[in-house]
C-alpha cells in the first residue's frame, strides 16, 4: 500500500449503454416485517483522470456515489436511507439478478479504474495530500466481490430508526480491467424479530408534524400518525436563556404563543434548569422523554445568548463547539428537536434578532420585493470550483432559483466570482431572500469573494432580511469573539434573520451533496426524487402535498446533513456537530412574495 502526493484533472468522458436495463429504483413491497425493491442502471459514465501518480480511469453513475476502501477501485453506489423497525434483526436476499461484462479496454480505456481517495476538506492543498493506492488489491486477476446489498445502521430521529441501504451493482478486475455490471436487482430485505408494537409507540409519543417530511427521506417510511394530529395539539418550542434576557424576550414569546406554538421559557437561574451543559441537557430530554401524543416533546429548542451565557459542548469529532447534544437523546448523533441559537452578549445583541425575526414573520416588511431576489455564489478553488463549487450553485438555480419560481438570481459561477465581490456585497445590500456561498471561508466571512464582518457595516438592508447559507469552513464559530454568523444577527436593521454554517471546517463532497443531494458531483445534476438535499426539502413543487409544507430553518440543516448522512461518508457525525443555524429554528424563509390566501 503506498501513498503519494495527489492532484487529479479529468479529461475525455464516454458513455457505456447497458443492454436490457433502465434506470430504476422501485419499491416492489413495503411491509411492517418486510421490503422489496428493483433497482438497475442503463448507462455508465468513463473519465479518463490524469494525475501526477498516474492515469486512471473514473466510473459515474447518476445518482449513485463512488465508494470503496481507501486505495482500493472507486465504484458507483447506490445508497439510501430507509426506516428499520426496532430491534430487528435484518436480513437481506438477493432474489436475482442479470449480468453484462465489459471490458474497458477494448473500449479505449486501458487505464485502471482510479482508487478511492479521502474527501478533500475546503481548507487542504489538494497538491499536498497523500494519494491511495493498494497495489495488491490492483494485482487482484478476479472480479472483486462485495456484499451487493446491506443495510447500515444509522442512529434515531425522534423515535424513528433509520438504516442506510448500500447496493453495489458493479464488480472490477483490475488485472482485466474489466467491468461485471449486476442488473435488474431484486432484493428482498426482512425485519425478522422486529418490535412493530415498540415501533408504532415510538412514532405516536414522539409525533411531531414538523419531522414528517424530513422523514419521507426514507425510501420506505410509512407513518401511522393521521395527519389531522397536526393541528389536535400545539408543537412545543423551548427557549434556554441566560435570565438577563427574560423581558427582552417577551415580545418573541407571545408572538409564538399566538402563533399557535406552546412555548416553554427555561431560564438558567431556575435550578431544574441550571447553567451548564449536563444540567441544561438533562433538563430538555427529561421534556422529551415526558413527552405524550396530547403533550408532545419539544419539536424546537431555541438557546439565547453567546457561549458564556449558554455554554456549548465541546465536539467529538474534531476541535470545535456544538450545540448539537442538547437536542440528542438516543445515544447517536441524530437530534430529535431542531434547534438555533439567538447569540447575545447583551440586549443590544439580541434586540434586533428579535425585532428582524418578529418583522419577516409577522410581515411587516414596508416593501417585499426583495422576496423574489436570490443571491448564488461559487466561490474560488481552482481545483473543485468549476465542479462542486458550480454544480451546486447550478443546481439550485436550474431547479429552483429562477424565473418559473418568480425569484431572480444574481448568480455568480466560479469563472467570474472572484472578481465580484463588490457587486455580491452591494446586492445582498438591495436586499434578497436567500444568499448561498459555497467555497472557502473563516470566522471572519466568505473568503473568495471576500465578504467579511467589516462589510456588514456598510449594508443598508433595512426591512430587507435573508437567510444566508455559508457551505464553507468556519463562519459560525460561535466560540471565536464574534464570527461572521453571529454578526450577521446581531447588526441591528442589516445583516441577516438567519445564518447556517460550520463551527469548523467543510468537505467539498459533503458540501455538494449537502445542498444538492446524494449524488454524483457533475456540473448540471439534475432532480432525483429519493436523492434529496437541503435545496430539495425548501421548495414544493415535485407533487408533495400541502400538509407536509413544514420547511423550517431548522429543517434546512436536518435536510442537508440527511443527505451527507445517506453517502455513508466518514464525517456523517462531523456534519451534524458543525452546522448550525443562528437564528430562530421554527421561522420559514419566503422564497419568493407569497400569494394571498
Amino acid at each position: 500500500f503506498v501513498t503519494l502526493s495527489v492532484a487529479i484533472f479529468a479529461q475525455k468522458v464516454q458513455k457505456i449503454s447497458l443492454t436490457n436495463s433502465t434506470d430504476e429504483f422501485t419499491i416492489l413491497q413495503n411491509e411492517p416485517l418486510k421490503f422489496s425493491f428493483k433497482t438497475s442502471i442503463s448507462t455508465i459514465k468513463v473519465n479518463e483522470k490524469f494525475t501526477k501518480n498516474g492515469d486512471f480511469n473514473q466510473l459515474f453513475v447518476e445518482n449513485y456515489v463512488n465508494d470503496g476502501e481507501f486505495g482500493s477501485p472507486s465504484l458507483p453506489t447506490l445508497k439510501k436511507l430507509i426506516e428499520v423497525p426496532f430491534n430487528a434483526n435484518i436480513k437481506v436476499n438477493i432474489i436475482s439478478y442479470d449480468e453484462e461484462i465489459i471490458s474497458l479496454n477494448n473500449l479505449g480505456f486501458s487505464n485502471k479504474i482510479i482508487p478511492q481517495q479521502p474527501s478533500v476538506r475546503k481548507d487542504q492543498d489538494v497538491a499536498q495530500l497523500p494519494f491511495h493506492f493498494n497495489e495488491q488489491v490492483y494485482l487482484t486477476n478476479d472480479f472483486i466481490e462485495s456484499q451487493i446489498a446491506e443495510i447500515q445502521n444509522v442512529g434515531i430521529m425522534r423515535g424513528v430508526n433509520i438504516g442506510r441501504l448500500v447496493v453495489r451493482p458493479i464488480q472490477y478486475n483490475p488485472v482485466q480491467n474489466e467491468i461485471r455490471i449486476l442488473k435488474n436487482i431484486v432484493v428482498e430485505v426482512n425485519f425478522e424479530n422486529a418490535d412493530i408494537t415498540l415501533t408504532n409507540t415510538m412514532k405516536a409519543k414522539y409525533y411531531s408534524p414538523l419531522f414528517q417530511n424530513t422523514y419521507k427521506m426514507l425510501s420506505n417510511y410509512k407513518p401511522n400518525t393521521n395527519k389531522d394530529a397536526i393541528t389536535t395539539y400545539p408543537v412545543k418550542y423551548v427557549i434556554v436563556s441566560h435570565p438577563a434576557f427574560q423581558s427582552t424576550l417577551q415580545p418573541f414569546v407571545q408572538w409564538k404563543t399566538k402563533k399557535g406554538f406552546k412555548v416553554v421559557e427555561a431560564y438558567t437561574n431556575n435550578p431544574l434548569v441550571g447553567s451548564t451543559t449536563t444540567s441544561i441537557k438533562n433538563y430538555l430530554q427529561g421534556l422529551y422523554n415526558a413527552g405524550t401524543p396530547s403533550d408532545p416533546a419539544p419539536s424546537f429548542v431555541l438557546f439565547v445568548g453567546d457561549v458564556a451565557q449558554i455554554p456549548a459542548f465541546a465536539g467529538t469529532t474534531g476541535s470545535h463547539v456544538t450545540d448539537l447534544y442538547y437536542c440528542e437523546y438516543t445515544g447517536d448523533k441524530i437530534p430529535e428537536c431542531y434547534y438555533g441559537r439567538f447569540s447575545a452578549t447583551t440586549i443590544g445583541e439580541l434586540t434586533p434578532q428579535i425585532d428582524k425575526t418578529l418583522e419577516y414573520e409577522q410581515y411587516l416588511m414596508p416593501d417585499p420585493s426583495f422576496l423574489n431576489e436570490v443571491v448564488m455564489i461559487a466561490g474560488q478553488d481552482a481545483t473543485y470550483g468549476p465542479l462542486h463549487g458550480d454544480g451546486q450553485i447550478n443546481y439550485g438555480t436550474s431547479t429552483y432559483f429562477n424565473p418559473l419560481h418568480n425569484l431572480n438570481s444574481h448568480t455568480y459561477l466560479y469563472a467570474i466570482s472572484g472578481s465580484s465581490a463588490a457587486a455580491i456585497i452591494s446586492n445582498v445590500s438591495s436586499g434578497c431572500s436567500f444568499a448561498n456561498y459555497t467555497a472557502h471561508g473563516s470566522s471572519d466571512g466568505w473568503a473568495d469573494p471576500e465578504f467579511s464582518i467589516s462589510d456588514i457595516s456598510t449594508l443598508s438592508n433595512a426591512n430587507k432580511y435573508p437567510l444566508m447559507v455559508g457551505n464553507c469552513c468556519l463562519t459560525n464559530k460561535f466560540d471565536d469573539p464574534v464570527c461572521f454568523g453571529e454578526a450577521l444577527l446581531r447588526a441591528s436593521n442589516k445583516g441577516a434573520l438567519g445564518y447556517i454554517g460550520g463551527s469548523n471546517s467543510t468537505y467539498w463532497d459533503e458540501d455538494y451533496w449537502w445542498g444538492v443531494g446524494n449524488k454524483t458531483v457533475v456540473v448540471n445534476p439534475t432532480y432525483s426524487a429519493t436523492n434529496l438535499g437541503s435545496y430539495d426539502k425548501t421548495f414544493h413543487d415535485h407533487g408533495e402535498i400541502s400538509a407536509d409544507w413544514f420547511e423550517t430553518q431548522g429543517q434546512m440543516i436536518s435536510a442537508g446533513n440527511l443527505a451527507v448522512t445517506q453517502s455513508g461518508s466518514s464525517y456523517v457525525d462531523y456534519y451534524w456537530e458543525i452546522y448550525h443555524l443562528m437564528g430562530d429554528p421554527s421561522l420559514m424563509p419566503y422564497l419568493g412574495i407569497p400569494t394571498a390566501l
